[in-house]
């Protein structure tokens, strides 16, 4: 037996919010939803997809899985990503990989790498 990536769930205060923010960032719509706790991307169109689901009690402090991209335009997609909203933990440059390390507008972490 296997197993395949489903989604990518975050938990987050503002579900619509959030989801607005990584659609611009990955270039897709926001899926229509009734439902205010919960926000999705790509649901029913590709996998893994995107969801955003409202939790009270959120802990603090660094998110323990995060999602990493990459891309071949990396000094104009590092602009873009700052233009939607992203901020910028760190600049890493290691064993002949660079990448960036930024937080979502709820300070969820993902890493955006060189290709």
């Amino acid at each position: 037996m296997t197993v395949k990536l489903h989604a990518i769930t975050f938990d987050c205060v503002d579900p619509q919010a959030l989801a607005q923010f990584w659609s611009r960032v990955l270039g897709q719509d926001v899926d229509p939803s009734d439902s205010p706790g919960i926000a999705t991307i790509g649901m029913g169109q590709s996998s893994p997809f995107y969801v955003f689901q409202k939790l009270d009690g959120l802990p603090a402090g660094r998110n323990r899985a995060h999602p990493d991209f990459a891309t071949s335009d990396y000094e104009a997609e590092c602009t873009r990503l700052l233009g939607v909203g992203a901020s910028v933990v760190a600049e890493v440059k290691e064993n002949g990989i660079r990448f960036t390390t930024f937080t979502d507008p709820e300070g969820n972490t993902f890493d955006l790498a060189d290709e």
